[in-house]
């Protein structure tokens, strides 16, 4: 340890990368955003069909039966 070096300037120090983790984290978080494809409504309606299949298969059903009436 220098005789400039105080525990108060280490704890600014350890504060300053502190500060410079988080904006990398965030920066890295934001490019990782950008960069993810976005869901086609394709992806989407796989998505709601295994969150709710049988809600899914009755909506598949009622579709089926309107456009066998035409």
């Amino acid at each position: 340890m220098n005789s400039d070096e105080t525990p108060a300037s280490g704890k600014r120090a350890e504060q300053r990368i502190d500060s410079a983790v988080d904006a990398i984290r965030s920066m890295s978080s934001d490019l990782a955003d950008e960069l993810a494809p976005q869901p086609t409504w394709i992806d989407q309606i796989s998505m709601a069909t295994r969150e709710a299949p049988i809600q899914s298969l009755a909506i598949a059903f009622l579709i089926g039966v309107i456009l066998a009436r035409r």
